[in-house]
């Protein structure tokens, strides 16, 4: 049996959706039972791995930094150099599986010392996250164009961001596991719809993200039979205030599973990404493919590029980011309208056949894998 290496700067794979989906995926589905995670510790005490039945081999190469700091983006070379001495350790039967640039790259330098098959699981482009200097903003372009080219594939969610063609390009949808859907199914069986129209808010609950829109929105609406069901970590003062209001339910930070079964008590989501940072104008949000697959409809700000499949297909509500007055009027315009909330369910729940699960999405790929250490 090969040995799978994550290697993803984060403390802990289950609180990754992506990853967390992954894992579930190898160990479950491909019988994986020789599943590493090499790692960086943000806060002390994050490594713990709280929502795999099975054992992770862990090892934290870099620690500290926390989340949003001026030196994190710097730390970031100092995981590249760390990352690539570590991955001279690998084997070449070994599958290594990074996340993102600052780890593909010297993964890639590593594995062509050492022969590894290697995966760039490119969820956020590097170079629209951090911005630095010119000169080293064109630097870090040009090798990431090299590492897609250099892998044996590039999974990415979407190809409208990358401004260069790559043969290694493998689309995966940030779509939901079947496994947690069914799950989720089951536990929402507990659960009680807390209002006629409720929005669901859940994920990184931080500033970019429509806190403060939501609470305008929820200000505007506290007449309404209407509540919000808010899960995720609370990360602005915007959030908080949220949080507290009497027409919002926050239930914390929950499993995946548990967070897909509020979507069946739930009539839309919101998911809105601040423009004014360029990865998010190319979002590819878990929250959609969580939507479709249980039926409901998808709010989102008009700016995101990559949302234009919701609007094609009547998805959900699309509106300016900024515009507080659009928004109100447009999920008012919903809420007292139970046939138009019930039509842009069904086109969720149409649009849901063409919508691969992650399961069948990553077994695709790993036959490729396959094949390729076959020719």
């Amino acid at each position: 049996m090969k040995n799978i290496k994550i290697v993803a700067p984060l403390s802990s794979l289950s609180e990754r959706t992506r990853l967390y989906k992954l894992t579930l995926f190898l160990h479950d589905d491909l019988g994986y039972k020789n599943i590493s995670h090499i790692g960086w510790e943000r806060i002390s005490g994050e490594r713990e791995e709280k929502r795999f039945d099975f054992e992770i081999d862990k090892k934290i190469i870099l620690e500290g930094g926390g989340y949003g700091t001026g030196k994190v983006k710097w730390l970031y070379f100092l995981w590249m150099i760390k990352t690539f001495f570590y991955c001279l350790k690998f084997g070449k039967k070994d599958i290594v599986w990074a996340l993102g640039f600052e780890s593909a790259f010297p993964a890639m330098v590593a594995s062509k010392i050492k022969g590894f098959k290697l995966v760039f699981d490119d969820a956020d482009r590097f170079s629209m996250i951090f911005k630095f200097p010119s000169i080293i903003d064109k630097i870090i372009k040009f090798f990431e164009k090299l590492t897609s080219r250099n892998v044996t594939y590039h999974v990415v969610p979407g190809a409208e961001r990358y401004d260069f063609p790559s043969k290694k390009f493998y689309i995966l949808k940030n779509t939901p596991s079947e496994s947690q859907i069914e799950k989720a199914k089951q536990i929402s069986e507990n659960l009680e719809k807390p209002a006629n129209f409720v929005i669901n808010i859940n994920g990184w609950l931080g500033s970019g993200r429509g806190m403060q829109e939501a609470l305008a929105l929820t200000n505007r609406l506290e007449t309404e039979d209407f509540k919000i069901v808010l899960i995720g970590k609370l990360d602005c003062e915007a959030a908080e205030t949220l949080a507290k209001h009497k027409n919002v339910l926050y239930k914390g930070k929950l499993s995946n599973a548990e967070t897909l079964a509020n979507y069946f008590i739930s009539d839309m989501v919101l998911t809105y990404y601040d423009p004014k940072l360029e990865i998010n104008q190319y979002a590819e949000s878990n929250k959609w493919g969580d939507a479709i697959k249980t039926g409901i409809g998808i709010i989102v700000n008009e700016e995101v590029k990559s949302a234009k499949f919701i609007k094609d297909n009547d998805l959900g509500i699309i509106v300016p980011y900024n515009d507080v007055n659009a928004l109100v009027a447009q999920v008012q315009k919903v809420l007292n309208n139970s046939e138009e909330l019930k039509r842009i369910k069904q086109n969720s729940k149409n649009y849901s056949s063409v919508m691969l699960y992650y399961e069948d999405q990553l077994k695709e790929l790993f036959k490729k894998i396959d094949h390729e250490e076959t020719r």
